[in-house]
């Protein structure tokens, strides 16, 4: 017999008296000495073939056989009548214990108890009235209990005002961020919890084929927000010095890499830790160099990284830039960072003929401030507390975590640039009025530069031929180039329609398409407004709410053309990155192509709506 069935046979025979003997059975596990039944009946065994194992078996035999009947050899009197008093005890103790409940109705057997006994205690038997209604003139001499006040529920209407929403919306974001497209992706696919953020997993319907249709012949979309971004400022022999000791040449290009150190390239290395290469590797990351400049005398370095190697990495960087020194974050109060979610001001004392005439339900609050609006700081891997940037003293090189200061899109696809096209135009350059005038936006005071302009003009140029690109890997892998986009909520249509290429087969741009197959984009291309931390706030900051948008939609003549003239605050400074796709092997070359499309934060939805009904084919 095996070790479980000896074990549970014990277990149904621990109480049973000692003092009932079996005859041997003639196996090794034959159910003699001290583990005989509880009672004079003649003990039950199975019985088995001359092949089949000796011993206690559970349940029934397989070919239908019966059970054998041995006499106990002898039976101790003392013994048997102690086990069976115990046994006697036992069962009376069960039969009259009450339940948990000091009530006497627990005194009842269960096929007796019935509710309206608890109102009408002459429904009880005769023995048990007397000490019921003890019990109840007791309670009622007690009074009843004071139940806490529950807080009255705001009605749905007021849930849903844009304030209260915000406000909820942030509460539930203490322990996981959420990211610019949550809520359109809560709508539509199962959500995890990861890595400190609320992630789309899945859909909820079937995509693996459209998924994988997207992919091979035209546009798959993905949120990459979540990744977080890292930015070194120094000077660029120190920051080298600094960065070699995570890298080691053996491996490939490191930080150092021609291309990719003139900010025409994005580069990617495995990360280890400060010396111990070709041990305790980190992981791999992304790197991206800002483009030098005349105006510029430090260079910039942003190093994208997963969530689970982030605070790693950021121990590593600031122990190899000697940066300890952290810079306090600024103190943010509630009217600075969402002036929209302050509470209603209370109406001014009127007449009483102007309050009557009055139905529109305002917000009562007890306090005269009312709740503080709460905003989360900082993102899933780091507390509002923790300060974001952290300087050296010595080599004068700056760390700042700009985690989701940054949207990034991932845009998948042999036709992922033709989506891109069908989204975004080129920024429209401001009119003489609104230059002539001083503004506090970032693109009229850019429009007062003739360089400025010109260098806009060579993006836009580049970004038309790009478009006569049939397929995304085609491009040198890596390529970087900047670009100013008007709001592409202006040019939104009413239908979606599926994103197709525009070959022109004119040779003065097929001579152009071949150069910059062959060589990229030129340096001075890449330079872009939203490595300026001033521009992505400014940006963020002011842009076009959706309701001033609805009410000019309103005002167009012809409805779903577009709305013009262009706000001022509607130019958004971008990065396009392309991403090589797969590179190892001779099958398949460059499957999975595409463009990364870097925005800055709070732009999130306004550009993911319109690249979702232009590719009107797949999106996770």
């Amino acid at each position: 017999m095996s070790a479980a069935k000896v074990k549970m046979r014990g277990k149904k025979m621990r109480n049973q008296p000692s003092s009932v003997q079996y005859v041997e059975s003639g196996t090794q596990n034959g159910g003699g000495g001290d583990e005989g039944p509880s009672s004079i009946h003649p003990s039950t065994k199975r019985q088995t073939n001359t092949h089949q194992r000796g011993g206690w078996v559970r349940g029934h035999q397989k070919d239908g056989g019966g059970y054998s009947r041995e006499m106990p050899n002898y039976i101790t009197a003392g013994a048997f009548a102690r086990a069976r008093a115990e046994e006697v005890s036992t069962m009376l103790k069960a039969v009259t214990k009450t339940t948990g409940s000091c009530h006497v109705f627990g005194a009842l057997p269960k096929h007796m108890r019935r509710r309206a006994m608890s109102h009408n205690t002459k429904r009880l038997p005769c023995r048990l009235r007397e000490v019921a209604n003890r019990m109840r003139e007791r309670s009622l001499q007690a009074g009843p209990k004071k139940k806490k006040e529950q807080a009255k529920r705001k009605s749905r209407k007021a849930r849903r005002r844009h304030g209260n929403l915000l406000l909820e919306f942030n509460r539930r974001q203490r322990k996981n961020i959420w990211l610019e497209t949550h809520i359109w992706h809560a709508k539509r696919f199962h959500m995890v919890k990861k890595w400190g953020y609320c992630l789309g997993n899945k859909p909820t319907y079937k995509c693996y084929r459209s998924c994988h249709r997207a992919m091979s012949g035209h546009c798959l979309l993905q949120d990459l927000s979540y990744y977080c971004c890292i930015e070194l400022r120094g000077e660029e022999e120190k920051l080298l010095a600094s960065l070699s000791q995570l890298t080691g040449k053996e491996t490939g290009p490191t930080f150092a890499a021609a291309l990719c150190l003139s900010g025409r390239r994005q580069g990617s290395v495995v990360v280890y830790r400060a010396g111990q290469y070709p041990t305790q590797p980190l992981g791999p990351v992304t790197f991206l160099w800002r483009p030098r400049s005349q105006d510029l005398t430090n260079r910039q370095l942003w190093i994208w990284a997963h969530p689970t190697i982030k605070q790693d990495l950021l121990l590593e960087l600031q122990k190899v830039c000697q940066c300890c020194d952290p810079v306090v974050p600024p103190v943010v109060t509630p009217a600075e960072v969402f002036p929209t979610l302050q509470l209603e001001p209370k109406p001014e004392k009127t007449s009483d003929a102007k309050q009557i005439t009055e139905t529109k339900r305002k917000r009562k609050c007890k306090d005269a401030s009312g709740p503080p609006a709460k905003k989360i700081l900082g993102d899933g891997t780091r507390s509002p507390s923790t300060p974001v940037t952290w300087k050296s003293s010595s080599n004068r090189i700056v760390i700042s975590d700009l985690t989701m200061e940054i949207v990034r899109y991932r845009l998948i696809g042999p036709q992922s640039f033709s989506v891109l096209a069908e989204t975004m135009e080129a920024a429209t350059v401001c009119n003489e009025i609104n230059i002539s005038k001083p503004s506090h936006l970032w693109w009229p005071e850019q429009c007062k530069s003739e360089s400025k302009i010109n260098l806009h003009q060579q993006q836009t140029h580049v970004f038309h031929i790009l478009k006569g690109i049939f397929s995304t890997g085609e491009l040198p892998s890596g390529t970087v180039l900047g670009l100013t986009v008007d709001d592409p909520r202006l040019t939104l249509p009413t239908k979606k329609v599926k994103a197709l290429p525009c070959v022109r087969p004119a040779q003065e741009m097929d001579e152009k398409r071949r150069e910059l197959m062959l060589q990229g984009v030129p340096e001075l291309c890449c330079q872009s407004d939203l490595w300026e931390q001033s521009v992505r706030s400014n940006v963020a900051d002011n842009k076009t709410s959706e309701q001033e948008l609805n009410r000019m939609r309103n005002e167009v003549l012809v409805p779903g053309s577009r709305l013009s003239p262009t706000p001022p605050q509607g130019r958004v400074p971008i990065l396009l990155v392309q991403q090589p796709g797969k590179q190892v092997g001779n099958e398949m070359s460059s499957w999975g192509a595409g463009w990364d499309l870097l925005l800055p934060k709070g732009w999130g939805m306004a550009f993911w709506v319109p690249l979702v009904g232009s590719m009107n084919s797949g999106c996770i």
